[in-house]
């Protein structure tokens, strides 16, 4: 069991504690007890008391020093040039050994390669007149560095030709620019896809209109027209029923919903209370508890027929 925590540690406990708090719906003091528990002691004055002793550890630990004249820029992660044992960890403002950063990091939310590169931009970008007296060599060695980039080989290696295509839609101020956007900002999603299928089942829990604008941008990327369909077809999908049953509600009116001034049309209504017949009522009332339907402005796009020549 461990007997003592540094200051650092001990202020990443309540933050720990603060979320458990909330998720939990607990009082503070009672999540700091559970921190503790999870910790080796039985409550949170206990875990504390044993680590009055290791307070002084980060007030004596080596500051990055300031001197009169021009002095060594440090970023997150850099080796100290007079000994190589040791890196900036500019989350601390504390010189430590090199294992504080790497192989495993201290900080436990993944973002020290963040912070290294966004503070190399910056570093580099900065003019010599703000720099003042700071100094930094060109390729001055960084613990952070060589694993990071070679994450991001690896990622890049990685991306399906569907993902890097889309990076040249993002600004396209349609459906498509739309979802680019959100596939390059979303972490999540399979930058490897290189099926429709693969891409489907992804966005299987979202919208119905960010799936229509995915399989759209899937079409126009592998160079194919967009299929059109059936106003039956459409509602069929929408609803969950066979084209057969969504025929019953075809001749249902769609209502414009537009914003709050008026001006701007946000989307379509259906209401097929008059349409629908008894047996299918009941099992739209069954499945979705309405018999209305409320689409995105872009449910006609690709439905084309009688009443939808162009």
């Amino acid at each position: 069991m461990a007997t003592s925590f540094s200051p650092l540690q001990l202020e990443r406990f309540r933050r720990e504690a603060k979320k458990l708090g909330r998720a939990l719906s607990i009082c503070h003091s009672e999540a700091l007890d559970r921190i503790a528990v999870q910790n080796g002691f039985t409550n949170w004055s206990l875990l504390s008391k044993h680590s009055d002793s290791s307070s002084q550890a980060v007030a004596d630990a080596p500051k990055p020093l300031r001197p009169s004249g021009p002095y060594r820029y440090y970023l997150h992660g850099d080796v100290v040039e007079d000994d190589p044992t040791k890196c900036y960890c500019a989350r601390c403002d504390v010189f430590w050994p090199l294992d504080h950063l790497v192989p495993t990091s201290y900080h436990t939310d993944g973002k020290d390669g963040e912070r290294f590169l966004s503070s190399l931009a910056q570093w580099n970008t900065l003019p010599a007149e703000e720099r003042g007296r700071k100094y930094r060599p060109d390729g001055a060695p960084n613990v952070l560095e060589t694993p990071l980039r070679a994450t991001q080989v690896a990622k890049e290696a990685a991306r399906a030709p569907f993902h890097r295509w889309l990076e040249g839609q993002r600004g396209r101020s349609d459906p498509i620019g739309d979802v680019a956007g959100d596939i390059q900002r979303d972490k999540s999603f399979p930058i490897g896809a290189s099926t429709w299928r693969e891409v489907e089942d992804y966005f299987a829990g979202y919208g119905s209109h960010v799936v229509r604008a995915a399989r759209q941008a899937w079409r126009e990327f592998e160079g194919g027209e967009l299929r059109h369909r059936t106003l039956a077809e459409a509602l069929a999908a929408e609803l969950k029923l066979t084209v057969a049953e969504a025929h019953e509600l075809t001749d249902a009116e769609a209502m414009e919903l537009t914003n709050h001034s008026g001006d701007v049309r946000t989307g379509f209504e259906f209401d097929f209370t008059n349409y629908a017949s008894p047996k299918l009522a009941a099992k739209l009332m069954k499945k979705r508890g309405t018999l209305k339907l409320t689409v995105d402005e872009w449910f006609f796009d690709d439905i084309r027929g009688a009443d939808f020549p162009n």
